[in-house]
């Protein structure tokens, strides 16, 4: 049957209106390049941590870093006591950079909840933080049982989160408060979204979609990981409430504040965070007077400090112009 041009567009247009693709992948990291795709950051820790961040040769003699039954190991230390300069980790961001995307990593552990770790996987562009953002997707710090949300900005950003899941608490809604250290943070409830219950259940997924209206972050249980996920076609639009949305509206123009970030990785001990609420804490603090003491004394309790990776993807969203040529190419052919 032969159709005109104008019949065939007008096919085209209601097929992709129907379809519910728009997501492409730009980057796929996984047991086959993961090591050649990220930088091993090697200065001082930005947030005075008891950690001494090792280059990939170092990492990889000392089994820091490696590929483990066909995942990504990312660990510290745990023999040397009293480490000069710091228990030795990784930390690690990709060569490449995104504005705007759907960031989803496939995670079969994350560091335990032991006191004085303080594990993040994350988003920013550090040579210009606070200007270009960060979204901390994973973080939490010692025997904390859900992960922490958060973004942090320059001055002026606030946001809402309408259209979070109602079990998660807002902790606060200026992104920049406190010269951009304390940020908008949003408290999860999902015990089995970080440390010891994310590990007991074989890990999941979390995704991260970054437009210029809001910010959303997801985690789906190893049970319960949407099929257009694992078929390589996510559709966030299907999936259930995220678990932290920072809406950026009147309050915060997303674009202005967030750009060119790199995926990053880090697995310190004590800081600015896990050490500053270490008396806060009556488990750990009952094991030490200070955590930087209990870290530097119990090498043995970072083991399980590790992050095992079975793929970070990227995917970009395709505008509607791009697909409606394609698929008119495709269907015109």
């Amino acid at each position: 049957m032969l159709y005109s041009t104008t019949v065939k567009l007008a096919l085209v247009a209601m097929v992709l209106g129907l379809s519910q693709a728009k997501y492409v992948l730009d980057a796929n990291y996984d047991a086959s390049n993961f090591f050649d795709e990220f930088n091993f950051f090697t200065d001082s820790d930005p947030t005075h941590g008891l950690v001494n961040y090792v280059d990939s040769a170092t990492a990889q003699s000392l089994g820091l870093a490696a590929i483990k039954n066909g995942a990504v190991y990312m660990g510290a230390d745990y023999e040397e006591k009293n480490p000069d300069g710091g228990r030795k980790s990784v930390r690690l961001a990709t060569k490449k950079s995104w504005t705007h995307g759907l960031f989803i990593g496939d995670f079969a552990h994350m560091p335990a909840a032991v006191c004085g770790t303080w594990p993040a996987f994350w988003s920013t562009l550090e040579a210009d933080w606070p200007n270009s953002g960060e979204i901390d997707i994973i973080e939490g710090v010692s025997t904390q049982e859900a992960t922490a949300v958060t973004l942090h900005t320059s001055q002026g950003c606030t946001i809402d989160n309408e259209g979070t899941n109602p079990r998660t608490t807002l902790k606060g809604t200026d992104c920049g408060e406190s010269d951009s250290y304390v940020g908008c943070s949003q408290q999860t409830a999902n015990t089995e979204n970080y440390g010891d219950g994310f590990n007991a259940i074989g890990g999941g997924v979390y995704a991260m979609e970054w437009k210029s209206d809001y910010i959303s972050v997801w985690f789906f249980p190893r049970y319960n990981i949407p099929a257009d996920i694992t078929s390589g076609n996510p559709d966030p639009s299907t999936w259930y409430l995220p678990g932290a949305k920072f809406n950026g509206g009147s309050g915060c123009d997303i674009d202005s504040y967030f750009k060119q970030h790199n995926v990053i990785f880090t697995n310190t001990f004590c800081g600015d965070w896990a050490g500053a609420v270490w008396d806060q804490n009556a488990e750990c603090s009952a094991l030490a007077s200070t955590c930087e003491d209990y870290v530097s004394n119990n090498p043995a309790a970072s083991k399980d400090a590790y992050w095992l990776v079975n793929s970070v993807k990227v995917y970009t969203e395709q505008s509607n112009a791009t697909r409606v040529t394609r698929a008119s190419q495709s269907f015109m052919s």
